[in-house]
């Protein structure tokens, strides 16, 4: 099988003490759903506890999946990217609570399938957990003066997948920086929380505020005001989500092109890139004779075949220039 289940054992002492394991049944059962002997001795050694599941209630957790994701392949996927996550319990009764209760909120179908494939941890929190969190979220609308707290649930689980599997403590204290730090009132803040805003509200109690201020004294240095940098995080709030580091790194790399700090607050999906993306293509226009001080930074944020095609141009027109000149 690729694994050394007497290995597993010795490693794993509780397995020692379990009377009855189910190896050779779990390979099976496994490669019945399409898995190959590689992919069953991954899912094995790192989390070996899976071979204490019955079969029986194996394929009444499978078909409850099946439900939602509609093929083997994919629940297949996410037990190999993350074993735990199928194989951690064996509460049909609480899986199935939490299905209809996500279910009776009007989450769609698509919604659903994209927490059990990226967030399956949801299905495993206990129905009374997820509960739990779900109130605190209507409280939280309500108390920003929402008129549809269901429909803000919905959208902010759709905007945030992982948002059931957060502390409701970790998401009060971002909702709370969120609100000090850029002067956000409370209908503005609604709004962002559930849309472009959600991912920051998974950030560790200290992460969104270290960033934020990181990247506010970083701008300020260089010309920006406050409200100028609220408004930038609020257009682009995933660059809270780069370390201060590669924040830096970004910032200085664009700057050296000549341009205005302006000009990338302007630009603000221009962070998104990766930077050695920002420094080879750089290099690239620059060859071409692309003047960054006069012409659009978003070139650099344009996709590969477009950046190629538009290389291709600014090389032709160069050429061009050239045996008109020698003319």
């Amino acid at each position: 099988m690729g694994v050394d289940l007497s290995l597993v054992r010795k490693r794993h002492a509780i397995l020692l003490k379990k009377t009855t394991t189910h190896e050779q049944k779990l390979k099976q059962f496994l490669i019945d759903k399409g898995a190959d002997a590689k992919m069953v001795a991954s899912i094995i050694s790192r989390y070996p506890r899976a071979i204490m599941r019955d079969n029986e209630v194996l394929e009444e957790m499978w078909d409850i999946w099946k439900g939602i994701l509609g093929t083997d392949a994919t629940i297949l996927s996410v037990a190999q990217r993350s074993p735990e996550s199928f194989f951690r319990t064996s509460n049909t009764e609480n899986l199935l609570k939490n299905i209809r209760y996500l279910q009776s909120l009007g989450l769609p179908p698509k919604v659903l399938s994209q927490l059990m494939v990226k967030s399956p941890r949801t299905f495993a929190n206990s129905i009374d957990l997820n509960k739990q969190n779900v109130e605190y979220l209507l409280d939280l609308c309500t108390q920003l003066g929402g008129k549809n707290p269901r429909e803000f649930v919905r959208e902010l689980i759709s905007a945030n997948i992982y948002i059931l599997t957060k502390s409701t403590n970790r998401i009060q204290t971002n909702v709370e920086n969120m609100k000090s730090l850029m002067k956000l009132d409370d209908d503005t803040l609604l709004l962002w929380i559930q849309g472009e805003g959600a991912p920051l509200l998974s950030l560790s109690y200290t992460y969104f505020e270290d960033n934020y201020k990181s990247a506010q004294a970083i701008l300020q240095s260089l010309g920006c005001t406050e409200a100028e940098i609220a408004l930038y995080i609020f257009i682009c709030p995933k660059v809270l989500l780069m370390t201060p580091k590669i924040f830096q790194n970004k910032i200085s790399v664009l700057l050296e092109c000549g341009v205005d700090v302006k000009d990338i607050l302007n630009t603000p999906n221009i962070l998104s890139v990766h930077v050695n993306n920002l420094k080879a293509r750089i290099k690239e226009l620059k060859d071409c004779g692309y003047d960054f001080r006069v012409l659009s930074l978003s070139v650099l944020q344009l996709s590969q075949a477009k950046f190629i095609s538009r290389l291709e141009r600014l090389r032709s027109s160069g050429s061009l220039d050239k045996s008109v000149g020698q003319d």
